[in-house]
Order: C-alpha cells, then structure tokens, then sequence
C-alpha cells in the first residue's frame, strides 16, 4: 500500500490513481477516551480500505467541525468554511498530480459538509475526479447488531469505547461514567439538523452520550470487523475499478 512513507516514484510507477483520504477530529470523549478517539478509529478503516483497494493512503486529516464539543478543553474545531476549503486544495493537488478518485473516510458526524453537495461542486469543477464519501449507516447498523450493542449511543459510549479497547487499549482509563440516553435526554435542548445537541456540555457534565460500562474489547472486535466487511463491499461496487492507469 502507497501511504506519505513512499516516494513520488514509487506512486508513479504504480500507476495508482485511486486516494483515500481520512478525515478525524479532535475532541473531548469523556474521561476515559483520547480526544483522538475519531481519529484512531477513521485511520484504521482508511487504512484497511486503502490496503484492499491498492490506493494511496493520503495522511489523516486530525481536526474536524467539532463544535458541539467546544466546552471540553483540548477540543479543537474547524469552520465548515475552512474544512471545505482544505478538502478544495486537497482534492485540486491529486487532480493536478494525476489522480482520479478520491474515497473520503469519516465517521465523525459533524464533518457532515464532505457528505453534501459541496462534493459535487467539487467535482463539476474537477470533471476528471470522482469524489466518494463513505456513507456509514448501513454498515453501522449491521456492526451494532453483529457486536449485539442494544444501548442507546451517541458519543463515548459503548461503540466508541469497545473501539478503543480493540484498537489501543492503553489509552482508555478504568473510570467510565454511564449516561443512559432516554426520550427525555435532550428535551428542551437546542440540536443540530442531525437531532445532536448543539453543546454536548449542557446536556453531559463529562460529554459521554451513552453507557461506556457495557464495553469490551471483544465487542469491538466483532464491530470492527463487520463495518470493515460492510464499507469496504460499498466502495468495490462504486468505484475504484478504474484504480491504475491501463
């Protein structure tokens, strides 16, 4: 797999022109997860995409639209403006360097510009490139019923910690304060479009949005596993057919 370690020639002689592009964030998980937690997880399933593909792993992107997330210290947010704006010379480089499709991964909610129709101003004006955004859901649903995650989950809960655990389990400490999401959760709170509230820490003294202690590295496993199965069938049949040059 071609990543940031290879030399032009090697990505030249290749003859890739397919590019994965990881887009995470940094932003307060509760006391028991990393702020990089969207970003651990977005950059192994980039990596296994770009390794099935035979594409060029372009370096993660570590900061997002976190917003939402500003009252807990270490988060860092960007503007959709400047998100979109970086995504533009992004995506302008690797047409300009011969490239013909780019696979956006993100699993962070707030970076919802890149699943938009910026995506295809961005490809009226790079008629040569295919743009493609991975679209999660289904593979998220099949994940949460294949780890039999049952509980109501929106942030550091039980998906996300079970993640960490599978992937650096160093990283999550013992201390792993439950909010159990109810009808009443978000009662009276401003939400975004997608019903996510708009200041997580209004609502959560710690950020969490679910219940941390029903996680385990065995879930995470199993969950990781199955959207990896899922997502990576989804790209196959959109695109990267065309992913060396003939």
């Amino acid at each position: 797999m071609l990543d940031w370690k290879s030399n032009y020639l090697e990505i030249v002689r290749s003859g890739v022109v397919c590019a994965v592009l990881p887009v995470g964030a940094c932003e307060g998980h509760g006391p028991h997860l990393p702020v990089g937690t969207d970003s651990f997880i977005t950059q192994k399933i980039a990596s296994a995409i770009a390794e099935e593909l035979n594409a060029y792993l372009l370096p993660l992107l570590p900061f997002g639209t976190s917003e939402e997330h500003i009252g807990f210290r270490g988060t860092v947010s960007l503007r959709h403006s400047t998100l979109a704006a970086v995504l533009q010379d992004i995506v302008e480089s690797l047409d300009r360097t011969g490239f013909r499709t780019l696979v956006i991964v993100s699993l962070h909610g707030g970076n919802y510009i890149l699943n938009s129709d910026f995506l295809k101003l961005l490809e009226n004006r790079h008629p040569k490139m295919r743009l493609i955004f991975c679209d999660i859901k289904d593979s998220w649903r099949a994940a949460l019923k294949e780890a039999k995650i049952e509980t109501k989950d929106l942030h550091a809960g039980e998906v996300e910690t079970s993640l960490i655990l599978a992937l650096h389990p160093e990283l999550v400490k013992n201390q792993k304060p439950d909010f159990p999401i109810t009808a009443e959760t978000f009662k009276n709170v401003h939400t975004d479009h997608t019903g996510f509230p708009s200041d997580v820490s209004s609502v959560s003294e710690t950020g969490v949005l679910g219940c941390p202690s029903k996680a385990n590295r065995e879930k995470g496993e199993v969950f990781l596993s199955k959207f990896l199965q899922m997502i990576i069938s989804q790209i196959k049949s959109l695109s990267c057919d065309r992913n060396t040059t003939s």
